[in-house]
């Protein structure tokens, strides 16, 4: 009878090995999945935000915007029809929906603007503070309680931010805070964005975000008129933008529905060295002291609030 039970007791615990081995190599594939999404995420939207800096040289911001807005809003909306998504389930017509949607409208303006008529690199640099933005946001308006760890970490990031726009210095242009109020709607996005249901698809959530996109664009007509033709070069790039954009919507969609915050949430800022590569091939951008030592601030704060407000939660965006 003791043998049979001590062979009983080895099959069980043989079993849970085996079981926990498989749960972590799950969770690994799970991890490694969500951060090649959340890598190719980034190096799209670095490229569709250089596309548009490119476009606005020879077109007015919101003609810009309306462009690259509809191409994604037909792109996504065919593949709705094509994979039977319905684009207008109850989901999308809660306040917080809608909300979430004014939100990536107003921070798309006022994002474009700030790579338009300050630079590619700073603005993106200033897009890494995000995080940080979030985290202040939750704290003063949605009584999250935020610790004075947090506090510091926020700080630090702001200090970052300050360095990478310079003010007071011969580099410094006004253009790049319309970045910091782009950050502060693309916070309010992403605070709303934690509580969408995982049962809306990804494509009707990039649907209307390109949606906001379009709708960006009307909206600045009376400030942004005077409408250029649109050439063959235009179609080039907008067809660049269009593939670039809606595959990074749809991409960090997927990478921000799965995996470990900790794990996955740090390799948002490869978003960063894609946009100074950009920049400085292609724009001739120059990158100084200043802005490397603030950066490495922003992405340094940013990635240890990650660490310490996430290690073991999921991605739930």
């Amino acid at each position: 009878m003791r043998q049979r039970l001590e062979m009983w007791l080895f099959i069980c615990q043989s079993r849970a090995i085996r079981s926990s081995r498989v749960s972590n190599q799950t969770a690994t594939e799970e991890n490694i999945r969500c951060i090649l999404f959340m890598i190719a995420a980034m190096a799209g939207f670095a490229v569709e935000d250089a596309v548009i800096k490119q476009l606005a040289y020879s077109m007015p911001v919101s003609q810009v915007l309306m462009l690259i807005g509809c191409g994604g809003v037909l792109t996504f909306g065919v593949t709705a029809m094509l994979t039977r998504v319905h684009l207008f389930a109850a989901e999308v017509t809660k306040p917080w929906f809608v909300v979430r949607t004014v939100s990536e409208l107003a921070s798309a303006i006022f994002f474009v603007i700030a790579i338009v008529y300050a630079s590619l690199s700073v603005s993106s640099a200033i897009l890494q503070a995000t995080p940080l933005a979030v985290s202040l946001a939750a704290a003063i308006f949605l009584k999250q309680h935020v610790s004075g760890r947090q506090w510091i970490l926020i700080a630090i990031g702001f200090v970052g931010v300050l360095m990478v726009i310079q003010p007071g210095l011969d580099g410094f242009k006004p253009a790049a805070l319309f970045a910091i109020v782009g950050v502060m709607f693309l916070a309010l996005r992403d605070a709303i964005t934690r509580a969408i249901s995982i049962s809306i698809p990804a494509v009707a959530v990039s649907f209307w975000a390109f949606f906001a996109l379009l709708m960006a664009g009307v909206v600045t007509i009376p400030f942004f008129t005077d409408f250029s033709p649109v050439t063959l070069e235009h179609l080039s790039l907008l067809v660049v933008s269009t593939l670039a954009g809606t595959g990074a919507y749809f991409c960090v969609v997927m990478a921000t529905r799965g995996g470990e915050i900790a794990v996955v949430a740090p390799f948002r800022y490869t978003r960063l060295l894609f946009a100074l590569g950009l920049a400085v091939v292609f724009f001739n951008e120059e990158i100084n002291v200043m802005m490397v030592l603030g950066s490495s601030l922003i992405i340094g704060s940013g990635i240890v609030m990650i660490g310490s407000s996430g290690s073991s939660r999921k991605q739930t965006d």
